[in-house]
């Protein structure tokens, strides 16, 4: 995947919360208020905060970028041992896929809700350089 686009890997629709969604990418983080852009339609979603999975964090193994400054944690409920075990490795492998969750919102209010899964958007870059995440 090139430098400056995402693609939708996963996309949810949560009453109360807004929409989660399951972007790869190969960008150091992504910051709030970034926009991403469709190309095809135009249509453009606002990246309001990252979202971090509650087992990878109580397993010290989820990721962090410097540049993401907000952020909310979601938690899973397993049955057994063995099933966390699986849902931590599952999330330690889109990790090492480059895919992260984040909260979303639609730059508009007269378009799609979300964006289709498997499309790639275009990283919106303004004339004054995005915040550098290291």
């Amino acid at each position: 995947m090139e430098s400056n686009f995402v693609k939708i890997v996963e996309c949810y629709i949560i009453t109360g919360v807004g929409i989660l969604i399951e972007l790869q990418h190969r960008e150091n983080g992504i910051p709030p208020n970034t926009e991403i852009i469709d190309s095809t339609s135009n249509e453009t979603w606002i990246i309001k905060k990252r979202v971090h999975n509650g087992i990878l964090i109580l397993d010290k193994s989820e990721k962090y970028f410097e540049c993401e400054t907000e952020s909310m944690h979601v938690d899973s409920v397993f049955n057994t041992l063995t099933e966390r075990r699986i849902g931590v490795e599952t999330e330690l492998d889109k990790r090492r896929n480059g895919i992260y969750m984040y909260l979303i919102k639609p730059k508009k209010k007269k378009q799609k809700l979300k964006p289709e899964i498997g499309t790639e958007l275009k990283i919106k870059t303004t004339s004054q350089p995005r915040v550098k995440c290291i």
